[in-house]
C-alpha cells in the first residue's frame, strides 16, 4: 500500500547500506542500538520459529543464532538490495529472507505461524498511523497460540515528555526524522485489534534518554558550548543505566502483543 514517503524510505535505506559500516547501517547509534537488540535476544529461547519484520542487514539475526538454536528463521524487509545482503549470511537451509512489503501482508502471505514476531525500529518507518495498526494486527494472525509479537519501536508519547522538559531549559525540540512516525501510545493501548492484545509496554531505555537528551544536552549547551556527541562520557555512562529510575523519557520502547485467543 501506499503512504507517505514511502519511495523516500526504500531509497533512504538503500543509501545507508551503500554507504554505511554494517554495524551503522540501521542507526548511528551503535550503544544504543546493541540495548535495543538486547530486548529481544533476550527474550528468545531455543527451538522457537522467528519472523523478522524489518530484518536489515542480518545483524540481529546474526546476534540471535549466535547464542541459540532456531527451528526457523524468516527475516523480511521493504529494500531488497538488504535482503541480498542477508541472504550471504544464512546459517540454516531453515533460515530465509524475502523482499516484503509490511502493508501489503494479508492471510495469504505466509503458509505458516510463528513463536516469535520480532521488529527493530521497522513499523514506524510506516509513515500512515492506521496502517501501521493494521500491520500489526495483520502480522499477528501468523503467531502461534502462545506466541508472542516483540516491537522495539519509537514512543511519540515519550518524545513530546522529552520536549516538554527540554522547552523548560531552552534547548531545541527533537523531531523524528522523515522516515518515520513514532507510536502513540495512548492510541495502541485504546485500539481493539482483532489478532493480537498489548500486553505491556517497557520505557528500558528512560533512563539514557533522561540523561542524554536532558542531562548532558543541558550540560553541552550551558558549560561545554558544544553539540552532544556519542562518545562522550555521560554518553556512555547512559548507556549503563537500567535502573529504569524514570519512566516517561523512552523514546524507544519495547511492545509485547500476545496472540489473541
Amino acid at each position: 500500500m501506499d503512504y507517505k514517503f514511502k519511495k523516500e524510505n526504500h531509497d533512504f535505506w538503500l543509501t545507508r547500506l551503500n554507504k554505511n559500516h554494517p554495524s551503522s547501517v540501521c542507526t548511528n547509534d551503535v550503544a544504543l542500538d546493541q540495548l535495543e537488540s538486547d530486548q529481544i535476544i533476550n527474550a528468545v529461547k531455543n527451538d522457537q520459529s522467528i519472523l523478522e519484520i524489518g530484518c536489515g542487514n542480518g545483524l540481529l539475526y546474526q546476534q540471535i543464532c549466535d547464542k541459540y538454536k532456531l527451528t526457523r528463521y524468516l527475516g523480511t524487509d521493504f529494500v531488497n538490495d538488504l535482503i541480498e545482503n542477508c541472504l550471504k549470511k544464512k546459517k540454516s537451509d531453515l533460515h530465509d529472507f524475502m523482499q516484503l512489503d509490511m502493508t501489503e501482508v494479508d492471510k495469504n502471505t505466509f503458509k505458516e505461524k510463528f513463536d516469535l514476531i520480532i521488529s527493530k525500529r521497522a513499523v514506524q518507518n510506516v509513515i500512515d498511523q492506521k496502517l501501521q495498526l493494521e500491520v500489526i494486527d495483520n502480522f499477528g494472525q501468523y503467531l502461534n497460540k502462545d506466541g508472542a509479537m516483540i516491537l522495539v519501536e519509537s514512543s511519540s508519547t515519550a518524545q513530546k515528555n522529552i520536549n516538554l522538559i527540554r522547552k523548560k531549559y531552552q534547548l531545541d525540540e527533537i523531531n523524528p526524522p522523515f522516515h518515520n512516525l513514532f507510536f502513540d501510545d495512548k492510541i495502541l493501548k485504546n485500539y481493539k485489534f482483532k489478532n493480537v492484545v498489548l500486553e505491556k509496554i517497557i520505557p528500558f531505555s528512560s533512563d539514557f534518554y533522561y540523561i542524554t537528551r536532558f542531562i548532558y544536552a543541558r550540560y553541552a549547551n550551558e558549560y561545554l558550548n558544544e553539540t552532544p556527541n556519542y562518545e562522550h562520557p555521560l554518553q556512555k555512562i547512559a548507556i549503563t543505566m537500567n535502573e529504569n529510575s524514570t519512566k516517561d523519557f523512552s523514546q524507544i520502547q519495547t511492545y509485547i502483543f500476545k496472540k489473541k485467543l
